[in-house]
């Protein structure tokens, strides 16, 4: 756990929030909020995804016309549902992206499905130190005793907020009803009520790569957008869709110089809707059906289902999709970036977080996540280490697991390990994440503030690493020199509870048994189905496999002239998962 002796991090700017940029940072600007809706850095400048061979082959499946009718969502989806007189279409549109999903993706739910947006509106704002003490002193904050149904938000904060696994959690639980009278929810509501888990966000560049913001809507069921409503007559036109023969309404805005206030979600299209049909003619054909929090009437109206022109110029360049799993596809998050800001870390390759097995007597590390908000198509390579010998380094262990691939969208990642990696209880392991591609950057957090927010990131020695220089860098110590502005780089890693563990070895001796052999024994471990032997030129150096046995003995020829160190434990196996128990202590063999 975060040494709670030190300092928070917070700093307080005036009017608009900008971050100065320190080495390694990107500089990122954040435009006041207006209206329901606060624009995020994210939406702006998304990267364009370059596609393979394989997907373009997969986007000539998208058809012209999608889930275009009303009759086809009332049939498969939930009704729309009404923010009433609340500043909350953001997280109407992240609980929209979640049901439908849940729905479209997953297949664990059914169009009787309703989440709680009343639970992510609060605990985006008062959020609450995870279970297993992580995000402690990471918080956003509303200043001046401002109400949270009133401050508005975007899709970004609702992500950094899902991704912690605050949420989502059943309607029935935290009304939207109660918005009235709730100003302050248990902290139980934060992490012990939820039924499933926000795993990936990709970010899509929607005026650049529209084909594939529909092939994920085909798989995720909908799409977040942010854009500048104006329910009056300005913008709001109405037509007789030609393919239902159903009245319906139209959307365009015609200038880009209005700022984004609200947040819809994208539900189907017809690339043949006439440019006609909207009040004012836009420069062509085309048009998102998309899905609004105005109404609690599911039909053709502005305030519930209505087409928005390709063409509207105050669209947003971010299109969010939302891909939730299960609550129970892991037992443990273990995470340290719970601040609600994040930035790109530039001119770093390589960076690490380590962390300590916490909870079961042995853990299973079955998949690592990574935050790249800013960048597509970043070649990667993952490598976890297990029982760290030196918390200064989080390559000082035993490499367990190596996963490569390449992200698609900007966003967040879950990336599952080819196998589960065992760590038992009390042990440190590390995620070292390697990126090959000059100028991207993982994410990282950092602390905000404004006359209404304060954003708050703190980061303990030996949680979070940069590679520079030939050597490792504890990001504490760069957060220190920057004022605490700086926190955690955000990968997290996803673990299981074991079930089961096995103990330690013990009695671990070593002679040498001939000039250039060395023979080690030890005592017999309960349930032990081998032992894994490891060899190492100091005793608090790497130690790399150099045998496996079912004996309590084992003769190892070496040539070295120096003194060799070894460790022995202990494994079984569990439906073809190897258990591993700690290490003995180490074993010297002099020459």
């Amino acid at each position: 756990m975060k040494n709670k002796t030190r300092r928070l991090a917070a700093f307080l700017l005036s009017a608009a929030v900008v971050i100065t940029a320190v080495p390694g940072m990107q500089e990122r600007v954040y435009a006041q909020k207006t209206g329901g809706y606060t624009e995020s850095p994210k939406s702006e400048n998304v990267p364009v995804v370059k596609e393979t061979k394989s997907r373009l082959k997969k986007a000539e499946a998208v058809p012209s016309a999608y889930m275009n009718k009303l009759s086809e969502l009332t049939i498969r989806y939930p009704g729309v549902r009404d923010q009433g007189k609340y500043d909350t279409c953001w997280a109407f549109s992240a609980i929209g992206l979640a049901e439908f999903d849940l729905i479209a993706d997953n297949q664990t739910a059914d169009k009787s499905i309703d989440l709680s947006e009343l639970q992510l509106a609060y605990f985006t704002y008062n959020n609450v130190e995870d279970p297993l003490g992580g995000t402690f002193g990471d918080s956003l904050n509303i200043m001046n005793h401002k109400n949270y149904l009133t401050m508005g938000g975007n899709l970004d904060f609702a992500s950094r907020t899902l991704l912690q696994w605050e949420g989502v959690t059943d309607e029935n639980r935290v009304p939207y009803a109660l918005a009235p009278t709730t100003t302050t929810l248990a902290k139980s509501y934060a992490f012990d009520q939820d039924v499933a888990h926000l795993q990936n966000v990709y970010i899509i560049n929607i005026h650049k790569n529209v084909t594939q913001v529909k092939r994920e809507i085909m798989q995720h069921g909908s799409a977040g957008l942010g854009l500048y409503m104006d329910g009056t007559a300005n913008y709001v036109g109405s037509a007789v869709y030609a393919e239902t023969g159903e009245n319906v309404a139209t959307y365009y805005c015609p200038t880009s110089s209005v700022t984004s206030n609200h947040a819809v979600n994208i539900v189907g299209w017809d690339d043949n809707f006439p440019a006609s049909s909207f009040k004012n003619k836009p420069a062509g054909d085309g048009a998102w059906l998309c899905r609004n929090s105005w109404s609690d009437k599911t039909e053709n109206n502005i305030n519930s289902y209505f087409w928005l022109s390709y063409y509207d110029k105050s669209i947003e360049d971010a299109a969010w999709i939302f891909d939730f799993e299960s609550a129970d596809n892991y037992d443990y998050n273990y995470q340290y970036d719970g601040g609600a800001d994040v930035g790109k870390l530039r001119g770093i390759s390589t960076s690490a977080n380590i962390f300590r097995a916490k909870k079961a007597d042995n853990e299973l590390v079955k998949a690592v996540s990574i935050s790249l908000s800013k960048d597509a198509n970043v070649p990667y390579t993952i490598r976890v280490y297990t029982n760290l010998t030196n918390l200064h380094n989080p390559k000082s262990g035993i490499l367990a697991a190596k996963v490569s691939g390449t992200t698609t969208y900007a966003g967040t990642h879950t990336i599952r390990l080819n196998k589960a990696v065992s760590v038992p209880q009390g042990t440190y392991y590390a995620v070292v994440v390697e990126l090959q591609k000059s100028g991207v950057g993982l994410d990282m957090e950092y602390a905000v503030s404004d006359s209404s927010l304060t954003s708050r990131v703190y980061c303990d020695y030996n949680q979070s690493f940069l590679y520079r220089g030939g050597s490792w860098e504890d990001v504490a110590d760069v957060s220190t020199s920057y004022g605490g502005r700086i926190g955690n780089i955000c990968i997290k890693a996803y673990a299981d509870n074991a079930g089961t563990s096995i103990g330690a070895v013990e009695n671990i001796k070593a002679v040498r048994c001939a000039k250039n052999a060395v023979r080690i024994s030890w005592g017999k471990t309960a349930g032990a189905k081998g032992y894994e032997i490891y060899q190492a030129s100091s005793k608090n150096g790497t130690y790399k496999k150099i045998a496996a046995t079912t004996s309590t003995k084992y003769k190892i020829k070496t040539t070295s002239k120096k003194s060799v160190y070894y460790k022995v434990r202990a494994y079984k196996t569990t439906q073809g998962i190897r258990i591993c128990g700690n290490f003995s202590g180490s074993v010297a063999v002099k020459r």
